[in-house]
């Protein structure tokens, strides 16, 4: 990886324009974060701390066998001698602890600086405690046992600065890792997202393009001889439809008269009390008359006018019911009403089946119409959908590759720019 060796080697041509693909940058941070330096910025101090630890335990032997002066008096002697003891102990104790771990690794020098800075503080606390009595009696040594410790902090200090310093890169490196996935996530998915926003676009403007189509179709269509044609024989089906409604009115007209009299035939006739000829006709009168044949009609009417005086009507209705009768049968009216509704129903049939063949390709247009139209609003829906998923999805991703750059340019020292370009592998 010749460009990896080249930022490494401080090449600054190359570091100033740092450029990397996504699936770079993992190999990058790795070189990176094993090239840091940490592990010889450690073995620098952790050299310095042998010497130290060293230098202590010369001075903690000279204290032990460092001899009191003659005319200290006895009481301090007693105290300075005990008190001696004790602070070497400790001293010791801690020397130990200096000891480097054999890995040079964050978590063993980590282990390593916290059992160091205990023994510091529990040695500074007996020190604080004792070292009056022992610096009365041994001025000298206390004198070089506080240089050694106040050595030893400073090593603590800087030793506890280059961990924080490998512990903020690797807390960094995981940042940069955690972004790195989430982009490796996002981008094909945005790319597809994108095809497919354009592939949806073409198709939302052949769909246009068809409807503007259809619609000058059935334009011209309707201008055609056929297209006029079934506008005409539409209107003379409306007109038919208007004659049979005003047709069955005019029947039922004819019928209401004789309403009350027929309803009490049918009653008559589901009671027994007297025997008839036309039992269910005089109830298909009053429903539906239209389909009543013509010569029940004649025998209906017949037969209802022979029995009127025994329906229980008044005088008057009577009379109106039977001169209604009477015209009835002598003008056959019923007849030439359902002959007329009749001729009507065969006059809308042809229509209908007229119009149904000139329209078939009106029909089959408007069809086309109704689907293209169902189409393009399904399709304009999806595609306002997908384009506001697709403008979140790369707001989201330019914030994470903008946090990318900024993070690799820390680590890094110089400005990084991201290779977009897809991977071949990929593309393939």
């Amino acid at each position: 990886m010749k460009w990896l060796s080249n930022i490494l080697k401080g090449n600054r041509a190359q570091a100033e324009h740092l450029r990397l693909k996504l699936g770079q940058i993992d190999p990058w941070l790795e070189q990176h974060e094993d090239l840091s330096g940490f592990a010889g910025r450690l073995d620098g101090i952790y050299s310095q701390m042998e010497k130290a630890a060293a230098d202590l335990s010369r001075d903690i032997s000279d204290l032990n066998s460092a001899q009191p002066d003659a005319s200290t008096p006895p009481k301090l002697l007693r105290a300075g001698l005990a008190a001696r003891g004790e602070v070497a102990k400790q001293l010791s104790s801690l020397s130990e602890k200096l000891e480097p771990p054999r890995k040079r690794d964050p978590n063993s020098a980590f282990q390593h600086h916290w059992a160091a800075l205990k023994g510091l503080e529990r040695t500074a606390t007996t020190f604080a405690r004792a070292q009056r009595y022992v610096a009365s009696i041994f001025p000298k040594n206390i004198e070089r046992i506080n240089s050694d410790l106040t050595e030893i902090s400073r090593l603590l200090v800087d030793l506890e600065q280059e961990i924080g310093k490998k512990r903020k890169l690797s807390e960094e490196g995981w940042y940069i890792r955690d972004l790195v996935g989430r982009l490796q996530e996002e981008l094909p998915r945005l790319r597809d997202l994108e095809a497919r926003v354009l592939q949806d676009e073409a198709r939302l403007k052949d769909l246009k393009s068809l409807l503007s189509s259809l619609e000058e179709e059935a334009s011209r269509h309707a201008r055609s001889d056929e297209g006029r044609r079934a506008e005409e024989l539409k209107r003379s089906l409306e007109r038919a439809l208007e004659e049979k409604r005003r047709s069955e009115e005019e029947l039922a007209d004819l019928v209401s008269p004789l309403s009350k009299a027929l309803s009490r035939m049918a009653k008559q006739g589901s009671s027994s009390r007297i025997s008839l000829q036309h039992d269910g006709v005089f109830q298909q009168l009053l429903k539906s008359p239209e389909t009543v044949r013509d010569d029940e009609i004649s025998g209906s009417l017949l037969e209802l006018k022979s029995h009127l005086s025994h329906l229980g009507l008044k005088d008057r209705k009577k009379e109106k019911t039977l001169d209604h009768i009477e015209t009835l049968i002598e003008g056959r009216l019923l007849q030439a009403a359902k002959a007329e509704l009749a001729a009507l129903d065969r006059v809308i049939t042809v229509s209908r089946e007229s119009i149904a063949e000139c329209s078939r390709e009106d029909l089959r247009i408007r069809e086309e119409m109704s689907q293209a139209k169902k189409s393009l609003k399904i399709l304009e829906t999806g595609l306002e959908s997908e384009k506001k998923e697709l403008a979140a999805g790369q707001e989201k991703a330019t914030a994470n590759e903008k946090e990318l750059m900024e993070r690799l340019a820390r680590m890094a020292g110089s400005p990084v720019e991201l290779d977009q370009s897809r991977e071949q592998s990929r593309e393939g």
